[in-house]
């Protein structure tokens, strides 16, 4: 930091001398000046230019002794690059001080007419030029590209609207001045000053102030414009950028080329990367940047190309030029991937890679942007991974011919495989992938220590950490960490000023991976093993002076011995052999909880030589996290003890406010598992018992540093808890609580209303048919109103609480009009988002509750409604580029429930299932599309066949003849698909006639043998395999 401070105001001293300089050389001039004439200064002007014998006989003045001290435009250049230089929030303005004065100096009409006088003497062309002082105070090019420079921190002095209009202003004036020395040439009257550039053979050449180097300093500076990571003004600024090189292909800037264009476009892809870095999570700004810069770099390749074909040329063919060519596509791809497109992402690196403009970095970008995009899809980690281990192929063939050496940045690449397959939606397939690859990377590093697939401990952790969170993989963790132990040891064993210290692996096991491996011996089911393995890895820890077991380990030995029956339980003399340390922490652990009057901090042993309410966080976690009223009652005897301590002067701490939403929290996963409506066994009661007593506290108290009060997070929990309570004024509590937090902000502040609460409370009502959906509209207006405008990005309404309204209108499906007030409501905020007056943008989940609402109706019309919702989301994903709206095949189904779910239609008169929207046409055309190629990538599952046959059974005539055969040939479809599961089964055993139905599954005597004779007692498990492949396996938890 000093030696930036050092930096700072050497840049800032160097600036002020050197315009101190500037201003001595002006007084000069200036003084001069003041003392001639008109007509001395115009004759001293012809003097500077010959010796003429008329000049010698009527010269009003002596000739000069010499050339006179005037600053010229060189000299303001140096102030100018001076001051943009310097961080100095002043620099701008000083700047601009130093422009003015170039403004006011280099007065076009002034120059004109001296360059006149001098056209009309007698001298020759080549004296007159030589030596000329007319123009040298001119502006050129490079005034305002340092001018520029120095504006970067413009916006930080005087806002970033006023900082655009000037920087605007300087941009206008650029134009201006080339307009005027344009109109000169052309009326001849400054010949002489348009040949300055080039005086051979008497061409009128002229550089225009315009150029490429001016064009790329205004974008750059744009760029640099917006403040506090604003989106919408760096939008503004990329939106004015893509306006400037618009204005450069025109005709109107005479000193711009084609090639120039191309040159400043990697600028504009930068601009643009840079404006979505400030989008933060919103996608479809980022999508929108995406697009934009995608544009340039199109046209960038584009000329690139050209160029290529006629054999190179211009620009395409420096150095300097391909590396910003480079800089540019790997900015694009990292930009796509951030955006949520991917497939544009592997584009762009398939034309880089067949153009062979590419580097190590390209590589690297589209493996991040492919990986970060795994989480729809697991082939685009494939894909990844298949461009790493071509890129692995390459190299290690050139290892035949040149010693290759691994280096981070290979072993980046893969761990971004691995968490790219750990992140996928296929999470048990992307487990067993990332695993596969730290498997490649350690066997390939420990055959070959020149292998670039070199692992680190990034490596482990990454897999070891997945591991430890799903499932019991304690054995797999073990061996893991066996291996880290043995790379380490290797490691050690490699002197540094060995050559191959750069080859071994920089592999050491840290506290987050033994705490990882507790943690999976607290998840274990083997409690006898586990408690012993963990005593033992403890002990290890403990011995190892790299390592010292933390809180989180505390936690996890705390989980295992609370299960387990306490530290009593365990033999430790047993378990760890010579570590006083760990029998120490296992007293410290085994907190009596039943006997807590006994309690001491002098057997606690605790780590902190002076405890606070931070050190009991790991003993309240143990039983505030067992979601049992057991664990609760424990924490809370536990709060009630260290209070009792604090006032008798025992400890010099107060429980604070973490300790007691802590111990709310307890109570609240007490609720979540508590099925009764009894008022006498309510957690959610408890919890704002603890609220009411934290808030006498606050009302009472002094507001020292004991002061007890509480934040959000207390609210927060207790208002979930009522909305988790099965108690019949469970959200009448709820909705009070959230009254009166919004009340205790406004006397006190420090609590925040945050959008989930009203979430909640919203959501709640739908357990109240009666008043529920009044309520929940109330509610969901008045946040709208409130805090619709809010700054706070936690306060905001969003999706999730229109969601929350319109999932009330679903459930309440005793309204019959809620499922129209409903699609109503999704209207309009659709129509307010896309007018820029609301912040809520409907996702696919508001369309899939209007869709359920429409379902729950049981309405002839709810198909045809269904249906149009559904198409509108397809609308949506390929007109305006919703990808989260992407119908998918679940959406598919749901039309197809719609149909199952209408009233039968089979007997109405006048209605013909030939008709568009009809249910069976509905269906039968929905069925086609997941049958056949789309452009969505949807598939048939076991539910659209299940939903047809529902279809066909409710709007059907069973009677008639083909009813029959169109069942059997759907459900021969089924099993030929593979997608027989219970759910198919149970609907087309429920269409068919019993005769057709042991047909269809080939005989009842088959199934006779197997003492099954009734068409009730055939289960799938009882149907060929072939016929159930594809049916995957539910989500623990999800309904069909």
């Amino acid at each position: 930091n000093d030696d930036t401070s050092n930096s700072m105001g050497t840049a800032t001293a160097t600036a002020e001398r050197t315009e101190s300089i500037l201003e001595m050389m002006q007084d000069l001039w200036d003084e001069e000046r003041s003392s001639r004439t008109t007509l001395q200064s115009m004759q001293a002007a012809w003097e500077e230019h010959g010796d003429h014998e008329i000049l010698r006989e009527e010269r009003h003045a002596p000739p000069p002794s010499g050339k006179t001290i005037a600053p010229n435009i060189s000299s303001y250049n140096t102030v100018l690059k001076a001051w943009s230089r310097s961080s100095d929030p002043e620099a701008a303005h000083r700047a601009l001080k130093v422009y003015q004065t170039v403004l006011n100096r280099g007065n076009v009409a002034c120059l004109a007419r001296e360059a006149l006088m001098l056209e009309n003497s007698e001298q020759p062309v080549e004296k007159r030029i030589k030596g000329h002082r007319v123009g040298d105070e001119f502006p050129d090019s490079r005034t305002f590209v340092v001018l520029l420079q120095s504006l970067h921190n413009l916006s930080l002095s005087i806002g970033f609207r006023d900082a655009v209009d000037t920087v605007e202003s300087i941009y206008q004036s650029m134009k201006q001045w080339d307009e005027q020395m344009q109109w000169s040439i052309e009326n001849g009257i400054a010949p002489t000053m348009a040949r300055l550039n080039d005086t051979r053979g008497g061409k009128n050449k002229w550089k225009p102030i315009l150029n490429v180097f001016s064009y790329n300093t205004l974008i750059k500076i744009l760029s640099k414009l917006p403040t506090n990571n604003s989106w919408d003004e760096s939008h503004h600024c990329c939106v004015r950028i893509d306006a400037l090189i618009e204005e450069m292909n025109s005709a109107s800037s005479p000193g711009v080329r084609r090639k120039d264009v191309i040159s400043c476009l990697p600028n504009v892809i930068t601009a643009w990367t840079k404006c979505a870095e400030r989008a933060g999570n919103d996608k479809e700004r980022a999508r929108l940047c995406a697009e934009r810069a995608g544009a340039h770099i199109d046209a960038l390749l584009t000329d690139y190309a050209m160029q290529e074909s006629n054999g190179g040329g211009g620009s395409n063919n420096d150095t300097r030029f391909r590396t910003y060519l480079i800089q540019a596509i790997n900015e694009s791809i990292a930009l796509y991937g951030r955006a949520g497109m991917p497939s544009k992402a592997d584009e762009l690196f398939a034309k880089a890679k067949e153009s062979n403009i590419r580097n190590l970095g390209t590589l690297s970008t589209i493996i991040d942007a492919l990986c970060e995009n795994g989480v729809d899809d697991i082939a685009h980690v494939e894909k990844a991974r298949w461009y790493l281990f071509e890129f692995e192929q390459e190299k290690m063939k050139m290892s035949r011919s040149i010693a290759v050496v691994p280096d981070m940045k290979f072993t980046s690449m893969y761990n971004a495989v691995i968490a790219g397959f750990l992140h996928c939606d296929q999470k048990k397939r992307g487990l067993e992938e990332a695993q596969a690859a730290l498997s490649h990377m350690v066997s390939s590093h420990e055959s070959n220590p020149r292998h670039i697939a070199r692992p680190n401990t990034t490596s482990f952790a990454r897999v070891m950490s997945a591991l430890a969170q799903r499932g019991d993989n304690t054995q797999l963790l073990e061996e893991l960490l066996s291996k880290m132990e043995t790379l380490h040891q290797r490691k050690k064993s490699v002197p540094r000023s060995s050559p191959d210290a750069e080859l071994v692996a920089n592999v050491a096991p840290n506290i987050v991976v033994y705490n990882l491996l507790l943690k999976s011996y607290a998840r274990s089911y083997n409690d006898e093993a586990a408690v012993q393995s963990a005593m033992k890895l403890l002990g290890r820890m403990e011995q190892d002076p790299d390592i010292s077991p933390d809180d989180v380990s505390n936690s996890y030995i705390l989980t295992l011995l609370n299960r387990k029956g306490g530290a009593d339980s365990v033999n430790v003399n047993s378990t760890i052999t010579s570590s006083t340390e760990t029998k120490k922490r296992l007293t410290t652990m085994n907190v009596d909880m039943d006997n807590l009057n006994d309690l001491n901090l002098s057997d606690l042993n605790l780590s902190d030589r002076e405890p606070t309410s931070k050190s009991f966080n790991s003993i309240m976690n143990v039983h505030a996290t067992t979601g049992t009223v057991e664990g609760a009652e424990k924490g809370a005897a536990l709060l009630s003890k260290l209070e009792e301590m604090h006032k008798s002067g025992e400890i010099s701490f107060r429980p604070d406010i973490f300790l007691y939403n802590k111990l709310m929290n307890a109570w609240h996963l007490c609720e979540q598992n508590n099925n009764s409506s009894d008022p006498s066994n309510s957690p959610a009661e408890k919890a704002q018992k603890i609220l009411d007593y934290i808030c006498e506290q606050r009302e009472i108290g002094g507001g020292g540093e004991d002061q007890l009060s509480p934040n959000d997070v207390s609210f927060s929990i207790c208002i979930h808890s009522w909305c988790k309570s099965n108690r019949p004024d469970a959200i009448e509590k709820a909705e009070q609580l959230l009254r009166r937090k919004e009340v205790f902000n406004r006397k006190y502040g420090g609590v925040q209303i945050k959008s989930t609460d009203y979430n909640s409370v919203i959501s709640k009502w739908k357990d109240d048919p009666a008043k529920g959906p009044e309520r929940a509209t109330l509610l969901f207006e008045e946040m709208l109103q409130r805090y619709g405008n809010s700054s706070e990005d936690r306060t905001k309404p969003t999706a999730a609480t229109l969601n929350a309204l319109l999932d009330v209108y679903a459930k309440c499906y005793e309204h019959k009009h809620l499922a129209d007030k409903a699609e109503t409501c999704l209207n309009r905020m659709n129509q307010l988002h896309k007018e820029g007056k609301c912040c809520i943008m409907p996702d696919v989940i508001s369309y899939r509750s209007v869709i359920d609402a429409h379902i729950r109706q049981w309405h002839p019309d709810s198909p045809k409604k269904v249906d149009a919702l559904v198409k509108e989301m397809m609308e949506k994903y390929k007109n305006e580029g919703r990808r989260d709206l992407c119908p998918d095949t679940n959406a598919l189904n749901l039309v197809l429930k719609a149909c199952a779910h209408a009233p039968a239609m089979w007997k109405e008169k006048g209605i013909t299932e030939k008709g568009d929207d009809h249910p069976i046409a509905i269906g039968n055309r929905i069925f086609a599309m997941l049958k056949g190629k789309n452009e969505y990538g949807v598939t048939a599952t076991h539910a659209t066949y299940a939903y047809l046959f529902h279809i066909y059974r409710q709007h059907m005539n069973f009677q008639a003849p083909r009813y029959s055969s169109l069942m059997r040939t759907m459900w021969r479809h089924c099993c030929k698909d593979g997608l027989v599961s219970k759910f198919s089964l149970d609907s087309f055993r429920d269409s068919v006639m019993e005769h057709d139905f042991w047909k269809a599954i080939g005989g009842k005597e088959k199934f006779a043998r197997l003492g099954k004779t009734h068409a009730k007692q055939i289960s799938v498990e009882d149907l060929p395999e072939e016929w159930r492949k594809n049916v995957a396996a539910l989500k623990k938890g999800r309904k069909r």
